[in-house]
């Protein structure tokens, strides 16, 4: 009897550390849950974003169709900079001053174990190799072609996206990536009037407050065409309208 009682306890001793053991992995599981991902843009249903990456290509003057693998190497990089549940969008600044994106998806994370349980290898996969990688390719793909524009609102398009709704204050890291010559053209104001003078003070309005945190990629074209004005004082002018809004900016040439 003695030995039956002993047997019953140890029994009842490992069926209770199983059924603790599956509950724990059952509550593990639910807390370190996947977030739910709405289904056109794959970001977070239940979270705000992780933060916002933007890309403005400004196609108003002629690039060299070389451009395109720049491109290419461009957009792969600063996707791969994406962190999960990050925005990543890329717009066109041309002839339309279009404001609706041609990309922008969150990066749902790659495929992982519990992404595969509640989701579905296949589906994970799928949502980040095709939906986030590979469409953003085909875009880059779609605005390779160079084109050209009578103006070149590169303040007031900033602008505009500074005060979006996913691109505002509210929300945290966020990068926007300029590929642009530069050149603003504008019935307000134009590079090419006064030579760089005065665009500080431009930035200064457009800008303001709503550029604080940003940071600012500039993939500077050198394409050679001067228009009166050279690329040094491009530059020059850029330089001193980004320190003036206090902005946190880099220079990358390319052309």
């Amino acid at each position: 009897m003695r030995n039956k009682a002993q047997t019953n306890r140890t029994y009842a001793i490992a069926t209770a550390s199983v059924i603790a053991g599956l509950l724990a992995l059952s509550v593990t599981v639910w807390l370190f849950r996947p977030a739910s991902l709405d289904q056109a843009t794959l970001c977070p249903t239940s979270r705000p974003i992780a933060g916002h990456t933007l890309v403005i290509l400004d196609r108003t003057d002629k690039w060299n169709p070389a451009m395109g693998d720049t491109l290419t190497k461009l957009i792969a990089n600063a996707q791969k900079e994406t962190l999960q549940h990050q925005k990543f969008s890329i717009v066109s600044l041309d002839a339309q001053n279009s404001s609706h994106p041609l990309f922008s998806i969150c990066n749902p994370g790659p495929p992982t174990l519990l992404s595969d349980l509640y989701r579905g290898h296949r589906y994970t996969e799928r949502d980040f190799a095709q939906r986030f990688v590979g469409a953003a390719e085909n875009v880059v793909e779609q605005v390779s072609q160079p084109e050209e524009a009578s103006t070149s609102p590169i303040v007031e398009y900033v602008h505009r996206w500074l005060g979006a709704d996913e691109f505002n204050a509210s929300v945290p890291a966020r990068r926007l990536i300029l590929v642009s010559d530069m050149r603003q053209n504008s019935p307000q104001y134009s590079i090419y009037r006064t030579g760089g003078a005065g665009l500080k003070d431009v930035v200064q309005t457009q800008f303001g407050p709503s550029a604080k945190g940003v940071t600012f990629d500039v993939y500077f074209i050198a394409h050679g065409r001067d228009h009166n004005i050279s690329e040094d004082q491009v530059r020059a002018a850029w330089d001193e309208a980004f320190r003036s809004v206090g902005a946190n900016y880099n220079w990358r040439q390319i052309g």
